[in-house]
């Protein structure tokens, strides 16, 4: 289960607006984890959008390369 936070592909830096307790518990959790905020984050956002794919239109297709 640890090895699935760690990047596996291309990444790119994006700048985010988070509410200030959201970022206080992600730095807890990078602490305490030892994995980092980058891991922690694409692990979460990878799972809300497994879960969420109505968000999505329905011809999208992830690019993978």
């Amino acid at each position: 289960m640890r090895d699935s936070y760690k990047l596996k592909g291309p990444t790119v830096k994006v700048e985010l607006e988070l509410e200030k307790h959201v970022v206080e518990t992600l730095q807890a959790m990078e602490g305490f984890s030892k994995f980092t905020k980058a891991e922690i984050t694409n692990t979460a956002l990878k799972r809300y959008i497994s879960q969420h794919k109505d968000f999505l239109p329905s011809d999208f297709v992830v690019k993978q390369g």
